[in-house]
This record gives C-alpha cells, sequence and structure tokens, in this order.
C-alpha cells in the first residue's frame, strides 16, 4: 500500500512539473509570436513609404544603433535608397503575380531567392566597407537576431496551415 501512495504521489509530482514547464514554453512562443507580429506590420508600414523615405529612416535607425559618422550615413543612405528600390520592385512583383494566382515555378523559386541572396551578399560587403570593425559586429549581431531560423520558418509554416484549416472549416 505504501509503494503504491508513494508511486502515485511520485507520479502527480512529475505531471505538476511537466505541466508548470509546458505553461512557460507557451508563453515564450506567445511572445515569439508577438514579435514576428511586429516586424511583419513593421515591413507593411515601411511598404507604404516610397524607397527613398524607406533609406531614409533605415539610415537614422543605423545612425541610432551604430554611432555613425557624417561621412557613414550619406554612404549608407546611398546603399539603403538600392536597398529599398530592390525591395519595392520585387515586392511590386510578387503583389502582381499574387493577383493573377500564378504560382511560382521551381526555376522562378531559385532564380528569386539567388538573386536575394546575392544582393544580401553584396550589401554585407558594401556594409564591411563602411562600417568600422567594432560598428560591423554589432551590425551582424543585430542582423542575426532578425534573420529567421529554420524552426520560426516552420512555426509559422504550421500555424498559417491552422489558420487554413479554420477557415475551411467554417
Amino acid at each position: 500500500m505504501k509503494k503504491i501512495t508513494f508511486v502515485m504521489v511520485l507520479m502527480l509530482s512529475v505531471l505538476t512539473i511537466s505541466a508548470q514547464e509546458s505553461k512557460e514554453n507557451s508563453k515564450d512562443a506567445k511572445h515569439k509570436m508577438h514579435k514576428r507580429k511586429d516586424s511583419k506590420r513593421a515591413m507593411h508600414r515601411m511598404a507604404k513609404f516610397t524607397p527613398e523615405q524607406m533609406a531614409i529612416l533605415q539610415t537614422k535607425k543605423m545612425t541610432l544603433a551604430l554611432d555613425l559618422s557624417e561621412d557613414q550615413q550619406s554612404k549608407i543612405e546611398k546603399l539603403n535608397l538600392e536597398n529599398a528600390k530592390f525591395f519595392k520592385e520585387k515586392m511590386e512583383k510578387r503583389k502582381a503575380k499574387k493577383e493573377a494566382d500564378k504560382k511560382l515555378t521551381s526555376e522562378e523559386r531559385f532564380a528569386m531567392e539567388n538573386e536575394k541572396l546575392d544582393h544580401q551578399i553584396a550589401q554585407k560587403k558594401a556594409l564591411e566597407k563602411i562600417l568600422s570593425k567594432d560598428q560591423y559586429a554589432q551590425w551582424s549581431k543585430m542582423h542575426k537576431r532578425k534573420s529567421h531560423s529554420p524552426e520560426k520558418r516552420k512555426m509559422h509554416r504550421r500555424q498559417m496551415m491552422m489558420k487554413k484549416n479554420k477557415t475551411m472549416k467554417s
């Protein structure tokens, strides 16, 4: 009888501990989801601006974060303007394809991803020339936080599928 009671108490304590851990994990997931929503909102807000406005805002944010000199600010503003024009152009193309309900072929997806990565590499090299080593290290650290890890993409896909299933059921 004592053994059974002991086993029951042990199982109860294990269940309690695991329930608390899952609560903490769900809180972390909710916090991350809110962060992601904020970044999406920022992207949509930025999309409403002209490329020049986007470049100015991005340059000012970088100036605040990296303490840029006047010379660095002007060079980075030019770089950000190129980046903003690239971003706007790609966004317009995606909108047009989405409105036409055209699915991308695997070759088109590959070409898009390849072009995006080439653009990122070029931007990284240009920033490395403009910024000091300390500033570049700080920028890299900031940029890593913004990049999406495979786990985040996987979670996002799951959420999108869940939303899709909910709308189909309704």
